[in-house]
């Protein structure tokens, strides 16, 4: 664990699953690379942010948390963890049940942890996880952080905003640009550990080989305009030179927040 809107071709998973095999193991024959960074900014007192990869499983995670100096730190960490754990090496469930399942587990040991601990108390998290399988890929979504499919064609939001201004976004109350300077951009919806009751998005997408996936923070999404992302994406360089160049644009304009990042080459 390292602690650190266009929702076109996005549906309910209903992609057929082979008997015995629901996660399409025996037939995973593509290579992912990926790789990840975190950085904690100029203004936080320390980084909130965890991120978790599994290039063999295919699974990525990014948790941005909140509550204070000791808070939001664990209630990423064991978010993550949590879900890791909870998915395990078995591959029986329908994965977007495993995934949903993990999820709710997530919430449960991040409540539990905030209420036995008061000075833990009030913590919670976002949580995007993205679960690529040979055919498709499955993502989970609490909260405001992002994961998009980028190719030379197109640059695709893949997860909702659970936030204040990412609502009224999406239901044509505001505008991308009202959105962006709202004043309850930051404030959640969704979010992990603060109620036993729990809303988790679920989503199967198609993708392509080739194709770029990118997992993050909305440290790098406040301060570094999705145009911006996507050409950074789309240059020249590995995955590291790009994750570290769009960090760099983030450090350059003061990062106000902690920024992490997870870029995969599918």
């Amino acid at each position: 664990y390292y602690p650190a809107q266009s929702r076109r071709g996005n549906k309910r998973c209903l992609w057929p699953v082979a008997p015995g095999d629901p996660w399409g193991q025996e037939g995973r024959n593509f290579v992912m690379r990926v790789f990840g960074a975190s950085n904690q900014g100029f203004v936080r007192a320390n980084n909130e942010d965890a991120f978790y990869i599994d290039e063999k499983k295919g699974l990525l995670i990014i948790a941005d948390g909140m509550g204070g100096h000791a808070g939001g730190e664990e209630a990423s960490r064991l978010a993550v963890q949590t879900v890791v754990e909870n998915l395990g090496e078995e591959y029986l469930s329908p994965p977007d049940q495993a995934v949903r399942a993990a999820i709710l587990a997530a919430n449960e040991a991040v409540l539990a942890k905030s209420v036995s601990d008061p000075v833990l108390a009030g913590m919670g998290t976002t949580l995007t996880l993205v679960l690529v399988l040979p055919d498709y890929l499955i993502t989970g979504q609490i909260g405001d952080s992002g994961a998009y499919i980028i190719d030379k064609a197109e640059a695709r939001c893949l997860t909702g905003d659970h936030s204040v201004s990412g609502q009224l976004l999406a239901t044509g109350k505001i505008t991308p640009t009202e959105a962006g300077k709202h004043p309850q951009r930051h404030v959640l919806t969704r979010s992990l550990g603060t109620g036993a009751e729990l809303e988790v998005e679920v989503l199967c997408h198609s993708w392509s080989p080739g194709q770029h996936l990118l997992l993050c923070s909305d440290g790098l999404t406040e301060v570094v305009e999705t145009a911006e992302i996507f050409a950074a994406v789309r240059g020249h360089g590995d995955l590291k030179e790009k994750v570290k160049g769009l960090i760099r644009l983030v450090l350059e304009r003061g990062a106000p927040d902690n920024v992490t990042i997870i870029l995969a080459q599918l």
